[in-house]
This record gives structure tokens, C-alpha cells and sequence, in this order.
């Protein structure tokens, strides 16, 4: 009885643990991916659009752009080929970014880990400036805790932002998102075809000459002044524009800068000394059409940057393989393939066998009169 006693009480005293480990984790969940009073169920409805995707079929374009004087990689014009591809309308935004958080809430992304990231003066608070922000080049400054869903430090929120990209994520954090969703990020050559849509070596995915308002770019002098002419200082919903090409792709250009999978490297330094980096594309909201500051937008610009590098500019789409799309044209031709090394031919000591000859049948020859000699088959003949 004492044993049966014993044995029932480290049960009890299991499940009690089990209970207690059980609503710590819950509290931890809910404490990290709910702060926002909000409908789950409602968001994900409204905001669910926002995640289609468009098959590219494969096809040969001119990737890059005739201008000697650009140093970031994008010249010379060049003709490439890809093979079918599905790629996003949108760029991930914060409310799909949001629902990856929510079921997987031990995931922490590189802003997070670091404990902070870049976000342009402008948008930091006095406070925090003098409190937990460090100078940095061309008007940013690292704010500590700054992080998907505080885009500009402590003390700020997505509230009224659902629909627009996702921002201070990394080269992994984007690409353990699309594995997440079954996609991956798409290469540069993928990115720039779907960009360009129908168009043959223009500057903008919507032609060679620039439109107004096709795009949320920096209007004023970068970074003290800006004129809100788009009616948005920084990010902007990745609708807010019209399509900004004829397979009606949205956002590409300006916004954020979007990663992709391609490896960057510099020009005149060997590969094998250059740390690892990664191509971003589009521009963002801090870049002009005429280059002044920053990057000029337009449909080939791209920078590097290194994989744990994130900012409140930076955001991504996803691809996926479509090959089942590829025209005959496109699809890799099948080598023959080559035989292998002959194999040794093995030989067999045949078996004997016992077979019974026949017995020889002498047959007499003639071999001539007898008057020649003596016959051989008669040796006592005589003559």
C-alpha cells in the first residue's frame, strides 16, 4: 500500500508541474505575439489578398541597364534566361509577417537578438534619441529594441500599418519566412524579370519615361527636409500605388529594398576576400529618381548588404518554383548520359561432361595393285 501510495503522489505531483510549465508557456506566447488588442480572425481575413502569388513564365530578357556611369553592379545590359517562376504581388506585410510570428512565437528574428537595429533619425522621439540610440551614417541611428513591431524604437507600434511591409528583417529572418510559407527568396535575375513585367530594357517597369506617383520615394533634401508630395514620410501601404507594371505586379520599386538569394560582390576585389553579402533590390523610401542622394530608383538598381544587416527599409517577397510552366524553348536540354565503366566479364570453367564417343569406323583404302608391294592392312600378304 505504501508503494501504491508513493507511486500516485509523483504522478499528482507531474501533473501539477506539467499544468503550471504549460500556462508559463501560454503567458510567454501570448505576452510576445498578442500586445495589440485586436482581431485575430478579422486581420487575417481582411489582410489575406495580400499573400498571391503570379507565375513568370520563363522566357530570355535584357537584365541590367546602359549606363557606364553606374558603380553598383547593374551595368552592362546583358541577355539572361529564366526558367518559370511564381513570385508575391506584394511584399510581405507586417499583418502576414504577424501570423508567422503568432504560430511560431520561439522564433526570434536578428533585430531581436541583436537588441537593436537602423532606424532614420527623423522617426526617433528626443528621448530615446539621448537614451538608447547611437549615431550612424546618413542620418540613421541604432535604436535599441527597435524590431519588427516597434519599426521606430520603444514606445511605437503597427497600429494602422498591417498592410504595409514588414521592416528590420534580416537575410535569414526573410528566408526562414518563405520556408515557412513552402516558398523561398527569389534570385536576382527572378526578381528583375517579374519587375519588368512585358518590358524590354526600360528604366521603371512601367516604361522608360518617369511617372509621378507610381511609387513612395524621398521628396525634399535627404534627410532634414521632406515634402510628403506621396503623402507618406516612410513606409506606405505596398497598394497605395497603382501596378507598377502590365503583369500588374505591385511595389517593386521604392518602399523598401527587397532581399533576394543572389551572392553581392564588389567590383576589382577578389571574391574570396569580401565577407558574405547579399543583393537587395527596388530602392526604398529614402532613395530619389535622379540620384542625388542615396540610390536612384529604377528597375536594375541594387546594393549589398551583409545577411544580419536590418533597417526601417528593408523588407522582401517570396518565390517559388513554377518549371511545370517552362516553354519548350527554355527547358533544359537533357545530356545524354555517358555509360558507365564496363563491367569485368566473368568466366566460367565449364563443367565437364561425359559424353560417349561413338566408335571409329576404319574405313580400308586402296592403295593400289598388289603387285606394288606389300598392303598395309594385310602385313603377311605376300605376293
Amino acid at each position: 500500500m505504501a508503494a501504491t501510495s508513493k507511486t500516485s503522489t509523483k504522478w499528482i505531483w507531474a501533473g501539477f508541474i506539467l499544468i503550471v510549465y504549460l500556462n508559463v508557456v501560454e503567458t510567454q506566447r501570448k505576452t510576445g505575439n498578442e500586445d495589440y488588442d485586436v482581431d485575430v480572425h478579422g486581420i487575417m481575413q481582411e489582410y489575406r489578398k495580400y499573400k498571391s502569388m503570379r507565375v513568370m513564365v520563363g522566357r530570355e530578357f535584357y537584365m541590367g541597364i546602359n549606363d557606364p556611369k553606374s558603380e553598383t553592379g547593374e551595368h552592362p545590359l546583358r541577355k539572361v534566361r529564366v526558367r518559370s517562376f511564381y513570385m508575391d504581388v506584394y511584399p510581405v506585410t507586417n499583418a502576414e509577417y504577424w501570423e508567422f510570428r503568432r504560430i511560431k512565437w520561439r522564433y526570434k528574428s536578428t533585430a531581436e537578438e541583436k537588441g537593436w537595429s537602423w532606424v532614420l533619425k527623423t522617426f526617433v522621439p528626443e528621448n530615446i534619441k539621448e537614451s538608447s540610440a547611437s549615431p550612424g551614417a546618413s542620418g540613421w541611428v541604432a535604436v535599441k529594441n527597435a524590431r519588427w513591431d516597434q519599426p521606430f524604437g520603444p514606445g511605437s507600434d503597427l497600429h494602422g500599418k498591417w498592410n504595409h511591409p514588414v521592416v528590420h528583417v534580416s537575410y535569414e529572418d526573410a528566408r526562414v519566412y518563405c520556408a515557412y510559407r513552402g516558398h523561398r527568396l527569389p534570385s536576382e535575375i527572378e526578381w528583375e524579370s517579374a519587375a519588368r513585367g512585358q518590358e524590354i530594357a526600360t528604366q521603371y517597369p512601367w516604361g522608360e519615361r518617369w511617372e509621378k506617383f507610381r511609387m513612395n520615394d524621398w521628396q525634399g533634401n535627404f534627410p532634414d527636409t521632406n515634402h510628403r508630395l506621396d503623402g507618406y514620410d516612410s513606409t506606405s501601404p505596398v497598394d497605395a500605388f497603382p501596378a507598377q507594371n502590365g503583369n500588374m505586379m505591385y511595389d517593386f520599386l521604392g518602399n523598401v529594398w527587397e532581399w533576394t538569394s543572389a551572392r553581392h560582390y564588389e567590383r576589382l576585389v577578389a571574391e574570396d576576400v569580401q565577407p558574405l553579402a547579399f543583393v537587395l533590390k527596388g530602392g526604398s523610401y529614402i532613395d530619389s529618381r535622379d540620384g542625388k542622394f542615396n540610390y536612384m530608383i529604377r528597375t536594375s538598381q541594387r546594393k549589398g548588404e551583409e545577411p544580419d544587416h536590418t533597417a526601417g527599409n528593408i523588407g522582401f517577397r517570396c518565390a517559388m518554383n513554377a518549371h511545370h510552366h517552362d516553354p519548350k524553348d527554355i527547358r533544359p536540354k537533357v545530356k545524354p548520359t555517358t555509360p558507365g565503366p564496363l563491367k569485368p566479364r566473368i568466366y566460367q570453367i565449364p563443367k565437364a561432361t561425359t559424353t560417349v564417343e561413338p566408335p571409329q569406323v576404319i574405313r580400308h583404302k586402296d592403295y593400289g595393285p598388289p603387285a606394288l608391294g606389300v598392303n598395309p592392312q594385310r602385313k603377311h600378304h605376300e605376293l
